[in-house]
């Protein structure tokens, strides 16, 4: 009985806005409802990183079209200006911009397969990049950031960029690509299962304990062991991993850094470190009495060092 009273009134509610409902309200936001004006439509784009292992050989493409009530016909200019963002105080502040990186008038704009004014094709090199900023190799540093800004004028002179157009215009519903951002940094791929030996376990200094362990990717260059106890859990509890989340570390450039010494029960973890060819010896405590020495093989070599 309970049942069917709720369904009587959910069909009632649903009666009730249906029949208020305003029939001249659009179900989705076009760009016409949006508000006229002009703006680039990303088409396609590559992989946006100035890579320090390959400088040279970076460069961010994409392809943007025009967007506006003729097709991109009242679009005049396209501009993009550059500014470079020193996040790295050990060299000085080398912060520059906003800097012209280019423009392009409506004799240089092709036509898209859609029929719309376009411009595809573009290419920023890293090299470009540094060059307009007066910058060599040396001056970068992972974290600092190449940051680009677009904007459109149209043959009436108005101007259009980010921080004119409306959040639809700029999310993923339009496309809109005004600004972009190259990210200074290396790519990080160091996730997999590597065999391990333990030793010198605190509830059995005689024992030793062997398995495989995960390293995950937890994204941005962060990693966590599966089981940060690498198997002595199961030795001296019966079972369990040590937290595989809160203890973690940081590969920026192969160089690796401890970023989590606070595990899920709120003790904390001390890592002593050494590299050797094919071993990674990991000596480590915490704060609850818990102890060992691991040694991860990693074949073909450790590919990092530890800071």
């Amino acid at each position: 009985m309970k049942l069917n009273k709720l369904i009587i009134v959910s069909l009632a509610m649903v009666f009730l806005l249906a029949s208020c409902a305003d029939e001249d309200l659009s179900p989705i936001v076009t760009f016409d409802s949006a508000g006229k004006g002009a703006y680039p439509r990303l088409l396609e784009e590559g992989d946006k990183l100035v890579n320090l292992f390959d400088v040279s050989g970076s460069q961010y493409n994409y392809s943007v079209e025009f967007v506006d009530a003729d097709q991109g016909n009242q679009v005049a200019e396209y501009v993009v200006d550059m500014t470079y963002e020193d996040n790295d105080p050990s060299n000085g502040d080398k912060s520059t911009g906003p800097i012209e990186f280019f423009k392009f008038n409506a004799g240089e704009f092709g036509t898209s397969t859609t029929g719309f004014k376009s411009m595809e094709g573009l290419s920023v090199a890293a090299t470009e990049a540094m060059a307009a900023a007066g910058l060599t190799e040396d001056d970068l540093s992972p974290g600092d950031k190449f940051i680009f800004n677009g904007r459109v004028i149209t043959t009436d002179g108005q101007t259009f960029q980010g921080s004119n157009s409306s959040a639809s215009v700029v999310g993923s519903s339009f496309r809109g690509h005004f600004d972009f951002t190259l990210p200074v940094g290396c790519p990080s791929d160091l996730s997999g299962t590597f065999a391990y030996s333990t030793t010198a376990v605190w509830c059995d200094g005689s024992a030793t304990v062997t398995g495989e362990v995960d390293l995950i990717d937890l994204g941005a260059g962060q990693y966590a062991f599966s089981d940060w106890s690498f198997g002595t859990y199961g030795l001296c509890y019966g079972g369990g991993a040590a937290d595989a989340r809160t203890l973690n570390f940081q590969d920026v450039c192969l160089k690796v850094s401890y970023t989590g010494f606070l595990d899920s029960f709120g003790d904390t973890w001390t890592f002593g470190n050494d590299i050797d060819g094919e071993t990674w010896t990991i000596t480590w405590d915490n704060t609850y009495g818990e102890s060992g020495v691991t040694e991860i093989t990693w074949p073909g070599g450790v590919p990092f060092t530890i800071e």
